[in-house]
């Protein structure tokens, strides 16, 4: 009886294992609300429209922020589980020699759900021609 429970709740993970494309949602939304807190939230209040409009911009570009974190994700599937890392670098000014922040996730997708245990923000140059 333990064997055919344990074989059952593997299978139940294995079939609730979340895919890539669950994983851009996931991690489109968790961008968007990011930029959301980090960005329109630093315009000032006397700027209401303003506010607005950031906020409408970022719900617009959700999908293509989903997009983008794909592109930048390495998938590891275990059946039972995936691991995403994501080295996310938003722009490449490269000609103009500005230093940008880069992010590195680390999530867990199991159950249907994803779990990100480590975020890391650090600092890109771009290369010289």
């Amino acid at each position: 009886m333990a064997k055919v429970l344990g074989l059952l709740f593997g299978l139940a993970l294995a079939i609730s294992n979340p895919t890539p494309e669950a994983y851009g949602a996931y991690a489109g939304e968790q961008l968007a609300a990011y930029a959301t807190r980090e960005y329109c939230a630093q315009i000032p209040a006397f700027l209401p429209t303003l506010i607005e409009e950031c906020h409408a911009l970022v719900q617009e570009l959700q999908p293509e922020l989903a997009e983008l974190f794909l592109r930048q994700t390495r998938r590891q599937n275990f059946i039972l589980f995936s691991l995403y890392s994501t080295d996310l670098s938003l722009l490449n000014f490269g000609p103009l020699g500005i230093s940008l922040p880069t992010y590195h996730f680390q999530t867990l997708a199991v159950a249907g759900q994803f779990y990100t245990y480590e975020i890391r923000e650090g600092q890109t140059t771009p290369k010289k021609g």
